[in-house]
């Protein structure tokens, strides 16, 4: 769950009542994080073959349907074929109290999305001999992460990009202890990325968000992604919960701390231009890419099994291996699936905690036939 500054309201001020309501929604909220749920795609085939002409049209209404469904109050979209981004739009609204539209450029949180640009990084300084995958992470470091036990020595880049760390997932916790001894099980870790995120800071000698936007959101034409809210303050979308059982916009604080684990911010433009690029390689040598988008490692999450490559998921078609990534906070979910093998792929943004159940709705109907 995102951290927040709870005292910067920005666009509306919540009152006593409402604040309380806040309150409440998100120890509801943290007290099920833990609780499995559906995260992997839904089956479908990629089909190339349906006219963009056609494609379009259904996708609209399909989306407007869902949104109404689920009482979503904002969405936003970006299309990838042939390995670009090809047709972006944006739904509904930014903000249901001050009935701000979402643009097709509105910045929206897209949590763990953050993951597989990270990863993306991090084998940029792999192919610069920078980094090593399978090079204890505590040796790029003077100030050490973890504390020393049997294992921190052990736990290497590749462990962290497939999740098999032994770090938790738990990114408010103030001790990090290793579960188990690294690379012997997958358990998905936000823990690990902050890890990561320490190596690749000491390894440039640079902020991890000025690495970030020079050598990967500059590149790519991110122009509205960081990993501070604070860029895109007048624009960005609010989060919704339904403490009430209606869509209530939540406070905006600018976050202080960039955390590669869960705190990117991002448009769905600019989240499908990271999907094309990882369909289609321009600044990162193809057989990295191959590597980061092959089987690593399987596991589960919660119950449900998931293969997993470098830094991002990855689902077997009978069409080829597509990748794939959900971004979760308490009030913003979101969704990217790409497909190599058709050149297709598809960036989601939602501003609601109902959200995720459409996202990979959408992204099937987005993708497949």
């Amino acid at each position: 769950m995102t951290a927040r500054a709870f005292s910067v309201f920005g666009e509306l001020q919540l009152g006593g009542i409402a604040a309380w309501m806040f309150a409440i929604s998100i120890a509801l909220f943290a007290a099920g994080c833990h609780r499995s749920s559906e995260i992997a795609p839904l089956p479908f085939t990629p089909a190339p073959q349906v006219p963009i002409a056609r494609k379009i049209p259904e996708l609209d209404g399909f989306i407007r349907a869902e949104m109404a469904r689920e009482d979503v109050p904002g969405l936003e979209i970006a299309l990838v074929r042939d390995g670009r981004v090809i047709w972006s739009a944006g739904y509904g609204l930014a903000n249901s109290f001050t009935r701000r539209g979402v643009l097709a450029d509105t910045p929206f949180e897209a949590a763990s999305i953050g993951k597989p640009v990270t990863a993306y990084a991090a084998l940029k300084l792999v192919a610069e001999g920078r980094l090593d995958l399978r090079k204890p992470l505590s040796s790029y470091l003077t100030t050490q992460f973890l504390a020393r036990s049997r294992d921190r020595d052990q736990i290497t880049a590749q462990h962290v990009l497939t999740h098999t760390s032994g770090l938790s997932n738990n990114i408010m916790e103030t001790a990090h202890e290793i579960a188990f001894q690294p690379g012997t099980h997958f358990r998905y870790s936000g823990v690990g990325f902050m890890y990561l995120q320490r190596a690749i800071e000491s390894i440039t000698h640079q902020p991890f968000n000025d690495f970030m936007t020079q050598t990967v959101f500059a590149q790519l034409g991110m122009g509205s992604t960081s990993y501070f809210q604070s860029f895109g303050a007048g624009r960005f979308a609010r989060g919704h919960l339904y403490p009430l059982g209606f869509a209530m916009p939540m406070p905006y604080g600018p976050i202080a701390q960039p955390n590669a684990a869960n705190l990117i911010c991002s448009t769905a433009p600019d989240l499908a231009r990271f999907v094309a690029e990882l369909i289609s390689p321009r600044y990162l040598d193809r057989n990295l890419v191959a590597q980061m988008l092959s089987d690593q490692m399987q596991g589960r999450i919660g119950a449900e099994p998931v293969s997993w490559g470098l830094g991002i998921g990855l689902v077997h078609t009978l069409r080829g291996t597509c990748f794939w990534q959900w971004g979760s906070t308490s009030d913003f979910k979101s969704y990217i699936l790409g497909c190599p093998d058709t050149k297709m792929g598809v960036a989601i943004m939602t501003n609601s905690s109902r959200g995720r159940i459409i996202t990979r709705e959408i992204a099937a109907k987005a993708l497949g036939d």
